[in-house]
């Protein structure tokens, strides 16, 4: 069996695996903490292949036309689109034409400096992957609006001035902040009160202890609420009860896995600490009205 290895690009790649991009030399100087760079200027991108990042990534299109695969939904990329990344999630692009526009690379160091609790990133529904829309389509004014602040970061970026990463921030944060005054809210989290900030502290818990933790309980003690409040804050933010968001990300790695690796049906169902494969089986189509090996079929015979 071949063993994983490191790519020039700072890929991890396996036999078993699909890329997965640990850090980026784009800044090119040597300790990756946070880069800005122009799309125009990289001839390795759009990556067309499906892969992931270990940090945040953010795509900001001025110019581009095709489709964007995330975490399986197919969205347009055009332009003024702006993709958000989190760490972990699997994506593909394309585009028809030469693209313009930014790509910020953020390592997970930066964002815990910059929001050191997690209520702070709770606020920015763009960061939820299991919760959140991960595009927001600008108008023209709008992009032309907020341009100035990624000009600006390019600035310091490139200007590697001491004190450059505090200025960066300041204007990362303005420029989150103004995205999400833009960003379209659904009915359920306008109503949802003082559950959102909750329930978006739940979504983030899920992501880094989705393997590791195997009750309500202890997602509701690393929280500091009980197990009903936390149920009921969920029901009321986005009409699913905690266990079924849990069930929604143990679901969508086994579909990145069954999409994206040659691993076994039971390799997999270990992989995501099912103790026996013939339940992995069950839970997957109960949820997806599939077998594994049916789904692997389908998403193969829709790449051929």
């Amino acid at each position: 069996m071949k063993t994983a290895h490191a790519t020039e690009t700072g890929a991890i790649v396996s036999a078993s695996d699909f890329p997965t991009f640990e850090s980026t030399d784009f800044a090119g100087e040597g300790s990756f903490y946070f880069d800005l760079v122009r799309l125009q200027d990289q001839p390795g991108i759009p990556r067309g292949f499906p892969h992931r990042h270990t940090y945040y990534h953010i795509l900001w299109m001025s110019r581009a036309q095709g489709t964007h695969m995330l975490d399986f939904q197919h969205l347009e990329v055009r332009d003024g689109a702006v993709f958000f990344l989190t760490p972990g999630q699997l994506h593909a692009w394309t585009s028809s034409v030469a693209p313009q526009g930014y790509v910020m690379n953020i390592s997970t160091a930066f964002f815990t400096h910059m929001f050191p609790r997690a209520d702070d990133i709770a606020k920015f529904p763009f960061f939820h992957p299991t919760s959140g829309n991960p595009v927001l389509y600008l108008t023209r004014d709008q992009h032309d609006d907020m341009l100035p602040l990624l000009q600006a970061m390019e600035q310091e970026q490139q200007g590697r001035q001491p004190g450059r990463y505090d200025v960066i921030r300041s204007y990362l944060l303005i420029l989150l902040t103004q995205l999400r005054r833009v960003y379209p809210i659904d009915d359920r989290t306008r109503t949802a009160g003082p559950s959102y900030p909750l329930v978006k502290r739940f979504a983030l818990l899920i992501e880094t202890q989705y393997l590791a933790y195997n009750s309500i309980q202890q997602y509701a003690n690393a929280l500091y609420v009980s197990a009903r409040q936390l149920n009921e804050a969920t029901k009321r933010a986005t009409g699913r009860t905690a266990s079924q968001l849990i069930q929604d990300r143990i679901l969508l790695e086994a579909k990145r896995l069954l999409s994206n690796t040659e691993s076994g049906i039971a390799d997999i169902a270990f992989q995501l600490n099912f103790e026996d494969p013939a339940y992995f089986t069950r839970f997957f189509k109960k949820h997806t009205a599939m077998t594994p090996g049916e789904f692997r079929k389908v998403d193969l015979s829709l790449r051929a």
